[in-house]
């Protein structure tokens, strides 16, 4: 593929790697973006008098005539060639992952690895690789000892204000500086026909080998930062690596040496994606979408000789809020297919910051901004949005965990959400007509804070459900689950009744504009006519996703053929060349996060959407390639630009919805209808990391009936596997 704008991260580390070919340059950040800096990164093969290096070496006039660039879920892979030299290589970043092994995805290096595959045959060739800051003191020092060559290079970074969130004031947590180093060097150079050589330069650091043709450079980028670098609740944190690794020389001690293990696991994870038949632009997608999560996830700890005082939370790209609820929301798929523990401390970190008034008891929209995770940091509340959210995601891991503690530490709080969302209907219809402004924050004032709006009603109707489910199992609040229950039939009976417009649902039964506030600016809207309340909306089917996914057989009583005809209505109204916008009369913006979540609540109405992969995959091409406004995974086409963003992730819901898998370990359960068939992927939840096995299902069609074959199986023992042998139906 072309080359455009990507990104490498590091679960947790915040150590980031950061390619941006238009400007000729990297960025590195010990502690990620936003307090990373610009480097030039010399890189290639001197060949004779001739020099060709990668792209990102300033206004260089030696760059090699073709480069092209792969993606895997840990790797930013390019191939360059001179065909006149005869010069072929391939050079291969990675970042390290395996899903539950801490030390592997959490510790703060990248490899480099540089595969010579045709050179002239008698022209000496040198690898270089040199990296030198650019505009900033720095210290460097030269290492060479057994088996490494290299140095460090020093400098201080500290909070560069190219992000939109919040501005903290002097003094503050978020406005110290840090005096870091990032090591670079070579390793096991078994193969080199002379010595490597470090030479310090004035802003940095230059290597040279000498290898034969088709040969292999093993390089690497290490970091350590030992000071706090975050804020909890007042309390200062470290990076979780600290607990391992004592210093710098300890984290390449554990790169290097326990290298074959590491490239291991990365390659078997990574292996696991060509497997999919859902092609290669839901893999580049994937791929693209999984490192810009990783960049924005923190792990730290208060304690660094205790696990147990540890810290998990995710900023939201360029708006450096932490873990804000209605983006987690969309992609907790990450958790639910590979890390549960994850989402299990998020869900219990967001207990403690929750708030209160004569209302009742709301979750904040955020838990903090930039490097401290003190108090919310956005400037309005999203009360009834993030209420539903919390509960849907406690429900989700349940179902898919089979946890019965996950619900009893959490109760209380499940208890208070619930019963703001009950109380936020003042009018007796159902609807949430009071805290209302929700997450869709650039959208026109009916998608975006209209009164009794039909997507929050299906989403206080799923939360009430799965309150109720909750609840139920708890053997706690049986006359609030009661409550819960019913809650759920005046819905659905306002949703058939009042707001079904013969082929879609309404935007808002409120048609004016009367009452409604901008919750931006405090102002009353002009009064008329709420222009759009009619529309076809995006939104109408998002509270759904975690029901469908769970207890396939234990559902709302929703009309889902009118569900599935609406959604299918405001994709023929709304869509544009790279995906639909917010509604058919709000074409401002289009989000790709919120796109990919309506495409696997179509999967599982039997809807196969599969191609519109394609169209995301695209306007990202196009984003970060030459004409792009830049930003790694930008989620947004129109007015906005929401950039290196972690909601891409979204798009690991399309493997079960596709598939029609629906997880209940609760109930023991695993329910099978795909909405395409043939179709094989990974049923990751499953997994077991620890022996790296994994089940895959696969669906065929054979003499016109569907049937399916699951290799692995035993990993699944146990659970009753119900199984439609029609093209996905409607229970």
């Amino acid at each position: 593929m072309q080359i455009i704008e990507a990104m490498l991260g590091r679960l947790g580390s915040r150590f980031t790697l950061h390619f941006v070919p238009k400007e000729r340059q990297i960025f590195l950040g010990p502690i990620g973006k936003f307090f990373d800096l610009p480097y030039h990164l010399r890189l290639g093969f001197r060949a004779g008098t001739t020099t060709r290096l990668l792209p990102f070496a300033g206004q260089s006039p030696d760059y090699f005539p073709e480069v092209e660039m792969e993606l895997t879920s840990s790797s930013i892979i390019f191939r360059a060639r001179d065909r006149k030299l005869n010069l072929f290589a391939t050079f291969t970043f990675t970042a390290p992952f395996y899903p539950q092994d801490e030390l592997i995805s959490l510790a703060p290096f990248f490899y480099l690895d540089v595969t010579l595959e045709r050179t002239p045959n008698e022209t000496p060739v040198e690898l270089i690789a040199e990296l030198e800051l650019l505009d900033n003191p720095t210290q460097t020092e030269v290492i060479e000892s057994s088996g490494l060559t290299g140095g460090t290079i020093s400098a201080t970074y500290r909070q560069v204000r190219t992000h939109w969130g919040p501005r903290t004031g002097p003094g503050s947590f978020s406005e110290q500086e840090f005096s870091l180093p990032i090591f670079f060097g070579a390793y096991n150079q078994n193969q080199t026909s002379q010595n490597p050589k470090a030479e310090a330069k004035a802003s940095g650091l230059a290597l040279t080998l000498s290898h034969q043709a088709g040969a292999t450079f093993q390089l690497l980028l290490a970091t350590y930062v030992a000071e706090p670098v975050l804020q909890v609740r007042g309390k200062n944190y470290s990076f979780r690596y600290k607990y391992y690794f004592e210093d710098l020389q300890a984290v390449i001690n554990f790169a290097t040496r326990q290298r074959p293990e590491i490239i291991g696991k990365t390659q078997f994870f990574d292996q696991l994606w060509p497997e999919v038949s859902s092609g290669s632009s839901y893999q580049n997608f994937m791929a693209f979408s999984f490192q810009n999560y990783l960049t924005n996830t923190w792990w730290t700890l208060a304690d660094t000789t205790s696990l147990q005082s540890d810290w998990f939370s995710v900023w939201e790209g360029n708006c450096v809020f932490h873990s804000t609820v209605d983006v987690e929301y969309n992609l907790s798929w990450f958790y639910l297919l590979l890390w549960p523990e994850l989402l299990e401390k998020t869900i219990g970190e967001w207990g403690h910051y929750l708030h209160q008034d004569e209302r009742g008891t709301w979750l904040s929209h955020d838990i903090g901004g930039v490097l401290e995770a003190n108090q919310q940091a956005y400037p309005h509340q999203m009360e009834v949005e993030e209420n539903c959210n919390y509960v849907l995601l406690v429900y989700a891991l349940w179902r898919f965990s089979g946890s019965q503690e996950l619900i009893t530490r959490n109760l209380d709080v499940i208890t208070q959400l619930i019963r703001f969302v009950l109380d936020s209907d003042t009018s007796g219809n159902g609807f949430p007509n009071r805290g209302i402004a929700n997450t869709i924050d650039d959208a026109s004032p009916a998608v975006q804070y209209g009164k009794e709006q039909i997507y929050l009603a299906v989403k206080a109707l799923s939360a009430c459900w799965a309150a109720a489910k909750l609840l139920d199992n708890a053997n706690n609040s049986a006359e609030l689950a009661a409550e819960c229950l019913e809650r759920v039939k005046l819905i659905a009976s306002t949703l058939d009744s009042e707001a079904w417009l013969g082929d879609h649902y309404a935007v808002t039964l409120d048609k004016t504009t009367e009452g409604l506030v901008d919750p931006w600016t405090g102002t009353p809207l002009k009064p008329g006519e709420l222009s759009g309340w009619d529309a076809y909306s995006l939104y109408t089917n998002n509270g759904l996703l975690y029901l469908m996914a769970t207890a396939r057989n234990d559902l709302p009583p929703l009309e889902l053929s009118r569900i599935r005809q609406d959604l299918e209505q405001s994709l023929k109204r709304s869509l544009l060349e790279y995906g639909c916008t917010h509604s058919s009369a709000d074409k401002s913006n289009i989000w790709i996060s919120q796109n990919l979540h309506r495409d696997a609540v179509a999967g599982y109405l039997g809807l196969d959407l599969s191609d519109m992969i394609e169209r995301y995959w695209a306007f990202e091409q196009f984003e970060n390639g030459e004409f792009g406004r830049g930003g790694c995974f930008i989620d947004t086409y129109g007015n906005n630009r929401l950039r290196l963003y972690p909601r891409g992730l979204t798009c690991l819901a399309l493997l079960y919805a596709q598939a029609g898998v629906s997880v209940d370990l609760v109930a023991r359960r695993l329910h099978l209808n795909p909405a395409k068939v043939p179709l094989r992927v990974p049923l990751l939840s499953f997994a077991d990391w620890a022996n790296q096995r994994v089940p895959f299902l696969n669906y065929y069609l054979e003499n016109g009936k569907i049937s399916y074959k699951i290799e692995n199986e035993d990993l699944l023992a146990n659970l009753e596997v119900e199984f439609l042998g029609e093209p996905a139906t409607l229970p």
